[in-house]
């Protein structure tokens, strides 16, 4: 090869080259976001399947939906940025963690005595220990309910005889009652058809007792307490309950600059609100918004929303705004409630309330004409996983709104 056809050469290959670089600067310039899938470390196998587990990013601008709250509201399916699992794909907390809780109990029968003294059976529940830990940071306030029930073959149903209830001991997952109830003229051939249900609820201030473990015991399996007078110790280990009320569509965003979270309260189905409202026309539902110190379990802020009258599927479509510094991102927790307002006789049912914004009071959660009905609760520390990583979502992409389906406990 002479020198100038050598020269020839290594210019074309120069030329080659250097379009070559040019086409792959073109490429790089032109890649859009929505170009690539990443996966967030975090997250992203939680995310639902359509892309492999990856996030989507919108091409248009969402400074549109914060223009107003029905803009939110009617467009969340749809413009929300991140739209995590569905429920039915969601995560069973109740595979993840079990925590065993044990109850100690104690049961003696005093026989009747020359037709003076007649028979007693004395109930002792005497401690519990192990019982799960609350949804949102906070101690429990345990206590235990003892329903005295009756099969009826005849009727097929289960007939209360007697009710009882302890005392709530505070800051204690394991706490010791030592609480007697006796019942009095008491026949061994009608108690042996006798259950004991017994069921351990924490009081919570905030929103609905919540019911942590129950048990079921039958008399006729334990018949040896009717032929010796002394006390009998029992131990056994409750089951988990696993309450559950509907579900609760949540739209939620952050805007570090302007320090504001915006939770959107969509919509809700499958209310389960018959085992505290007798029907359809006294069910008046809102949901009501706490801001919580996830540290000392204290409220910080409280806020509603308007009250709909005799919906099966309500839907709310409103906009509830926080103001939240970046500081307390890591501590505050957030208790959405699902209540009732009972409302007076011969009153408009279709009135709206308008409270949301000025219910600044300390006791304004203590009205005792509104029932709570379900809750979830959202911030670092929850003990769900779904509500946790709604809570993570949000502040690994700020600005964005996520919308989640939860579910009410």
């Amino acid at each position: 090869m002479c020198d100038k056809e050598y020269k020839t050469w290594v210019f074309e290959c120069k030329e080659d080259k250097n379009v070559h670089l040019r086409t792959n600067n073109q490429e790089k310039k032109n890649l859009k976001l929505s170009d690539i899938s990443y996966r967030s470390w975090r997250l992203g196998s939680l995310y639902e399947n359509d892309n492999n587990g990856t996030i989507n990013e919108n091409a248009e601008s969402q400074r549109d939906s914060f223009n107003s709250a029905n803009a939110q509201c009617e467009n969340i399916e749809y413009s929300s940025t991140l739209n995590l699992i569905q429920i039915n794909k969601q995560k069973n907390d109740k595979k993840i963690k079990d925590f065993p809780t044990e109850l100690t109990m104690s049961l003696q029968y005093l026989p009747p005595c020359d037709d003076i003294i007649i028979g007693k059976l004395i109930i002792g529940i005497e401690a519990l220990s192990g019982l799960p830990p609350k949804q949102y940071n906070g101690t429990l306030e345990p206590y235990v309910t003892l329903n005295i029930v009756k099969q009826s073959w005849s009727h097929r149903k289960r007939q209360k005889l007697h009710s009882f209830r302890t005392r709530g001991i505070r800051h204690t997952a394991s706490p010791i009652y030592k609480e007697t109830f006796a019942i009095a003229n008491v026949k061994p051939q009608e108690a042996k058809e006798w259950i004991l249900d017994i069921t351990a609820y924490d009081h919570d201030r905030y929103a609905n007792h919540t019911e942590l473990s129950s048990l079921k015991i039958s008399l006729k399996d334990m018949k040896k307490i009717f032929y010796s007078p002394e006390i009998h110790l029992f131990n056994y280990r409750m089951k988990p309950s696993y309450q559950e009320f509907g579900n609760i569509l949540l739209a939620i965003s952050y805007l570090p600059t302007a320090q504001r979270l915006t939770i959107n309260i969509m919509k809700l189905r499958n209310i389960k609100f018959t085992p505290v409202i007798s029907n359809l026309n006294k069910f008046n539902p809102y949901i009501r918004v706490l801001m919580l110190n996830g540290k000392t379990g204290k409220k910080i802020k409280k806020k509603k929303t308007k009250f709909l009258s005799s919906v099966v599927q309500p839907e709310f479509n409103e906009t509830l705004t926080f103001d939240l510094p970046i500081t307390q991102l890591d501590t505050v927790q957030f208790l959405i409630v699902l209540c009732n307002k009972i409302l007076p006789e011969g009153s408009h049912t279709n009135t709206v309330d308008h409270a949301s914004d000025s219910e600044d009071s300390i006791n304004s959660y203590k009205n005792s004409a509104n029932i709570s009905i379900g809750k979830v609760a959202l911030g670092k520390g929850v003990r769900g996983s779904t509500e946790r990583l709604h809570w993570f979502s949000v502040l690994q992409n700020p600005r964005k709104l996520v919308s989640v389906w939860h579910t009410l406990k």
